[in-house]
């Protein structure tokens, strides 16, 4: 892989990271009864809630600023709640840069430079390596087919008219505004206890999640979940193809082309040491 490839994926991790703009939640007055808002949580909290570990090989897309990005194959390897492990590589397999989080600690290495890294597994060091503020839980959880939730006080669920859209876009020039799905669908709404909403989850008329999207207490945007395809895995719906971005475009593109559920992991994988 050229150098200045190496060297631009190097900055994901290295680089401060943008501001994000705040974002104008929709309102409705189609609102559900309560008893069915906590129901669909709980439906949601049960998927695939006996995945604990797995493992895949694909292709992930790193978005830049101004529209810059930046394919390259990828090994990962995750553990509930919140161990994993990605190894990225070049078209000939050789590693460029692995990154690993074992819950306390977000360890990189840069194999290009013989660089090692060494910071607390905080939402804001995982920044530095996907340009979003995102806990390596949630994306323990994507990859694991849930939906990460916050702690929250009240849930809504109200009725949506936004999902009509189509579901054959090619993953890579797959727009912002066009997840997979073709029906009328519900929104749950997640607040604090001051009514301050946290997370948005946007459903279609069997309750499939198509978009998640995580705010701060200031009602900023944090990141935005778009699953443009799923897959059956053994008993597991898990994605084949997701999208994690914020409201400047920055984030990543994930293409799951292999994955295995149940797999067999040694904690010792979410650890690891300088390159001698």
């Amino acid at each position: 892989m050229p150098l200045p490839v190496i060297l631009f994926v190097s900055l994901f991790f290295f680089s401060a990271c943008t501001l994000i703009s705040p974002r104008i939640s929709k309102t409705s007055n189609n609102l559900r009864t309560s008893s069915e808002a906590a129901e669909t949580v709980s439906a949601l909290k049960r998927q695939n809630h006996k995945l604990t570990t797995f493992k895949g090989l694909g292709k992930i897309i790193f978005l830049g600023r101004e529209g810059k990005k930046v394919a390259t194959r990828i090994a990962w390897v995750a553990s509930v709640p919140d161990r994993m492990r990605i190894t990225l590589s070049s078209i000939s397999g050789q590693p460029i840069i692995s990154a690993a989080s074992d819950g306390q600690w977000l360890y990189l290495i840069s194999y290009a430079k013989g660089d090692f890294y060494k910071k607390r597994a905080t939402a804001s060091n995982m920044k530095h390596f996907f340009s979003i503020s995102i806990r390596s839980r949630d994306i323990v959880d994507l990859l694991a087919g849930r939906v990460p939730f916050e702690k929250y006080d009240s849930a809504v669920l109200i009725e949506d008219g936004s999902l009509n859209i189509s579901s054959d876009e090619d993953f890579d020039t797959a727009s912002a505004s066009s997840p997979v799905g073709n029906a009328l669908g519900d929104i749950l709404i997640l607040k604090d206890k001051w009514g301050n909403v946290l997370e948005k989850i946007y459903l279609n008329q069997k309750h499939d999640v198509q978009t998640i999207e995580m705010f701060n207490t200031t009602g900023a945007l944090l990141y935005r979940v778009q699953f443009y395809k799923m897959q059956q895995i053994d008993t597991y719906r898990v994605p084949f193809r997701l999208k994690v971005f914020n409201d400047e475009g920055q984030g990543f593109m994930l293409d799951l082309n292999r994955y295995w559920a149940d797999a067999r992991v040694p904690p010792s994988v979410f650890t690891l040491t300088p390159p001698k």
